[in-house]
C-alpha cells in the first residue's frame, strides 16, 4: 500500500462512496494520526473551506481531533487529524456510562461553536486504547450532500440511534421522546445513567431535577406540617386526675432505681471478675507483641523522601506490590490547586527511585487532598509479571470515577480501563466495580481481562 505524501499508511480503516478513512505515521516524529481521503475531485474547494473553519474553532478539546496537515494527495484532498491507538465503534459493542458521556460532550462542544455533524454513525466514533472517545468527520456530510441541509434534529436523532444500538438503556426509554437542543438530550442521558456532572446547571439542569430532592426536602414535601389545636385549660376533676399520675410515675421510677442498683452491684462484681481474667490473657499476648511489631515494621512503606523523588506531590494512599522479582511500591499522590480542585497522579517507585508515573486525573470537588482518592487494591498475574492497580476518583451522589493501571514488570504504568462505579470490592485475584453493571477486573493469561454481568 502507498503512503500518502509524507504519511506511511499503517492500515486502511474504512472505505465508502465518497472517502476513504487510514490509519497513519508521521515518519520524523512518530506520531500517529487518522487520515481522511475524500474521492470527489469537484469537492475540494468545500473541504478545504469545512477543515479551515474547523480548526479555528476545534482546537484542544480532547474529545475532537485537531488538524493536523491539510494537504492535497495525486490531485485529492486528504486532512490528516490527531488519532491513538484503537479502533471505530463495533457492531455489537456496548459504550459504558463514561464513553457515552464523552461521546454526548463532544456532540454538545460542537454545537456550541456553531458545527452540526450531520453523519454520527460507528464509523465515525473511534476507541482509543484506553477506552476514550474521539468522535470524526464533523460536517463532511454538508460536503457531500450539499444539497440537503444538515439540521440540529438529525444530530439528535443519530445520538439517540446510537445509545439505542449501543448503550444498556432498555429500548422503551426511547420510546416517544424528542428534544430540541442537544444539552436537554444530554441531561436526559445523565438522569438516566445518574452519571454526576458538575456543569448540570450550565445545561439548565438543577441537581434537584436530574437527581432528585434531597432526603428532607422529599419529607417536607411528602408529610406537611400538622397544624395542633390549642387545648383548653382542663377542668378542676382533670387535675385531679393529673396528680393520681404523677404520683404513679413517681413511684415506678422509684423501683426502676432500686432495680437498677441491684443490678449495678451484682454487675460490678462481675466485672472484676472478668477484669482479673482479660488481666491475664493480656500477660499472654504482651509475649507475643514484639513479634508483631517486627511484621508490621516490614510491612510499612518509608514514604518520608517521597517528596524529595517526586517534588510538588503529596501521598495520600500506597500499596506494594512484586513483580518478577522486583519489589515496587504505588503511590496515590495530589497535587492542590485551589480551595475546592485538584490533580491526582500514582507514582510507581523501585529503591528510591521513581520507574514509572500514570496520566493525571482530577481530584474531588474537596479542600483535602487526601479526599481525592479512595479503594486503593491491586492484583498480580499468575505468573508475577503483571499488576493491576484499582483506584476510584470520588465524584458526587456516593459515584466514583474507577480507573485501573496496568503495571509491568519494568515499573512501567498504563491505563487500561475506566468507568462510573459506586462500590469496589476485591476477591482474591479479581476486583469488582459496580456501576450501571457489575465489572469484573483481573489478569488472566498475563493479559488484562474484563467480564461485564
Amino acid at each position: 500500500m502507498a503512503d500518502i505524501n509524507q504519511f506511511r499508511i499503517i492500515k486502511e480503516l474504512y472505505t465508502g462512496e465518497q472517502l476513504t478513512v487510514y490509519q497513519v505515521e508521521d515518519p520524523k516524529n512518530g506520531e500517529p494520526g487518522i487520515l481522511r481521503l475524500i474521492h470527489q475531485l469537484p469537492l475540494r474547494d468545500q473541504w478545504n473551506q469545512l477543515y479551515r473553519e474547523y480548526e479555528a474553532k476545534i482546537t484542544n478539546y480532547k474529545h475532537l481531533p485537531a488538524v493536523k496537515v491539510l494537504d492535497v494527495w495525486d490531485r485529492k484532498p486528504f486532512v490528516v487529524m490527531e488519532g491513538n491507538e484503537g479502533d471505530f465503534l463495533e457492531k455489537e459493542q456496548m459504550l459504558t456510562g463514561k464513553q457515552i458521556d464523552q461521546f454526548v460532550d463532544a456532540v454538545v462542544y460542537l454545537h456550541k461553536h456553531e458545527i452540526l455533524h450531520g453523519k454520527i454513525n460507528r464509523f465515525n466514533i473511534w476507541i482509543k486504547e484506553n477506552g476514550e472517545i474521539i468522535l470524526y468527520g464533523a460536517g463532511e456530510r454538508a460536503v457531500f450532500q450539499p444539497d440537503r441541509k444538515i439540521t440540529i434534529q438529525d444530530d439528535l436523532k443519530q445520538v439517540l440511534s446510537i445509545l439505542k444500538n449501543h448503550s444498556s438503556l432498555a429500548e422503551s426509554h426511547f420510546e416517544g421522546i424528542s428534544f430540541d437542543h442537544i444539552e436537554e438530550l444530554q441531561g436526559w442521558i445523565l438522569r438516566k445513567l445518574a452519571i454526576p456532572k458538575p456543569g448540570l446547571v450550565n445545561l439548565g439542569e438543577s441537581s434537584t431535577t436530574v437527581f432528585g430532592l434531597p432526603n428532607k426536602e422529599v419529607i417536607e414535601r411528602e408529610e406537611p406540617k400538622r397544624i395542633v389545636p390549642e387545648i383548653s385549660p382542663a377542668p378542676p376533676k382533670e387535675k385531679r386526675k393529673s396528680g393520681a399520675l404523677f404520683i404513679g410515675v413517681a413511684v415506678a421510677v422509684l423501683l426502676i432505681i432500686v432495680i437498677f442498683s441491684i443490678n449495678f452491684l451484682k454487675g460490678g462484681a462481675e466485672k472484676t471478675s472478668i477484669q482479673a481474667s482479660e488481666g491475664k490473657q493480656e500477660t499472654a499476648v504482651e509475649k507475643d507483641k514484639p513479634k508483631e511489631k517486627a511484621a508490621e515494621k516490614k510491612d510499612q512503606v518509608d514514604l518520608s523522601q517521597f517528596t524529595q523523588v517526586v517534588p510538588s506531590w503529596e501521598p495520600i494512599k500506597h500499596a506494594s506490590i512484586k513483580l518478577a522479582g522486583h519489589e515496587y511500591t504505588l503511590v496515590a499522590a495530589a497535587q492542590k490547586q485551589d480551595d475546592s480542585s485538584g490533580k491526582v497522579k500514582v507514582f510507581v517507585l523501585s529503591q528510591g527511585k521513581k520507574v514509572g508515573e500514570s496520566p493525571e486525573y482530577k481530584g474531588s470537588n474537596s479542600p483535602e487532598p487526601t479526599s481525592y482518592i479512595d479503594s486503593f487494591l491491586t492484583v498480580t498475574s499468575e505468573n508475577g509479571q503483571k499488576g493491576l492497580l484499582v483506584f476510584g476518583l470520588p465524584g458526587g451522589l456516593g459515584i466514583s470515577e474507577v480507573i485501573a493501571l496496568e503495571v509491568q514488570a519494568s515499573g512501567s504504568a498504563k491505563q487500561v480501563w475506566s468507568d462510573y462505579g459506586t462500590e469496589v470490592k476485591q476477591s482474591k485475584d479479581v476486583i469488582s466495580v459496580t456501576g450501571t453493571e457489575l465489572s469484573n477486573l483481573s489478569l488472566k493469561n498475563n493479559k488484562f481481562t474484563l467480564e461485564k454481568k
